[in-house]
């Protein structure tokens, strides 16, 4: 009896540990997602602080979304145990700590593409350490990681969208921004093949057409350069995001 009540109690403590274990990857691999989201965003409103460097509400912005990086950051730091997952933290971290040293000093070309260069090693190091944490997920998590992905998207789209105006290496950015475009359509599919209840149809045809509007515009990036109207037009489409993702979050 005592060997049986042993066994018994050392199935139960692994199920605990994997529980906890799974529970740790899902939060590490959401924390990615935001360092994903958060390094766009930043070097898209750099990019926007260049083309209009009087504008100080977008310094305030860009330390605001520092921050919310740091707390990603942080959050993934608290989380894991994985030694390669910590190196690259360290990296994410100088490379944070480079931003900011960036933000005192004067906008400029040579720091915009510098700008495009860090927000591309974000992206590198959050799919490494999400990759170290991979985590099987139930159908109602992957359409809410869907829609994490499709705001990450947004940003990189909007980024790459003020760098070929900007002529910041314009043809490589052009491309990047059109691949981009092209995730988002192939996000699309799986959302609009989703069995959304009736009240949710309508936020979906409000999603599939705001999301037609705002596509015809980018193309026309190297001509027409429209900043605000690509930022409200943002907010809209994100706006709608959270309200289905809200619906995913509910019935995990």
């Amino acid at each position: 009896m005592p060997k049986i009540l042993n066994i018994l109690m050392m199935i139960s403590l692994l199920t605990i540990n994997s529980f906890s274990s799974s529970r740790s990857d899902v939060q590490i691999i959401e924390a990615t997602e935001n360092i994903r989201y958060w390094g766009q965003k930043i070097s898209k409103e750099y990019l926007c602080l260049y083309y209009n460097p009087n504008k100080s509400k977008l310094k305030m912005e860009l330390l605001n979304d520092i921050g919310m990086l740091e707390l990603a950051i942080k959050n993934i730091a608290m989380s894991t145990k994985s030694i390669e997952s910590k190196n690259i933290l360290d990296f994410l971290t100088y490379n944070k700590n480079e931003i900011k040293e960036l933000l005192n000093q004067k906008v400029d070309k040579e720091r915009s593409i510098l700008m495009l260069d860090y927000s591309e090693s974000f992206l590198e190091g959050a799919n490494s350490i999400a990759f170290l944490h991979k985590y099987e997920f139930s159908d109602e998590e992957k359409m809410l990681m869907t829609m994490k992905e499709f705001e990450y998207l947004l940003e990189r789209v909007s980024k790459y969208y003020i760098a070929s105006y900007l002529n910041l290496d314009s043809f490589n950015n052009f491309e990047l921004m059109t691949n981009a475009i092209s995730k988002v359509e192939v996000i699309l599919k799986d959302i609009n093949r989703y069995d959304y209840p009736k009240e949710l149809e309508e936020t979906r045809k409000k999603l599939n057409s705001s999301w037609k509007t705002h596509k015809e515009f980018l193309y026309k990036s190297q001509k027409l350069f429209l900043p605000n109207l690509l930022q409200a037009s943002t907010k809209n489409i994100e706006t709608i995001i959270t309200t289905m993702a809200l619906y995913h979050k509910k019935n995990q």
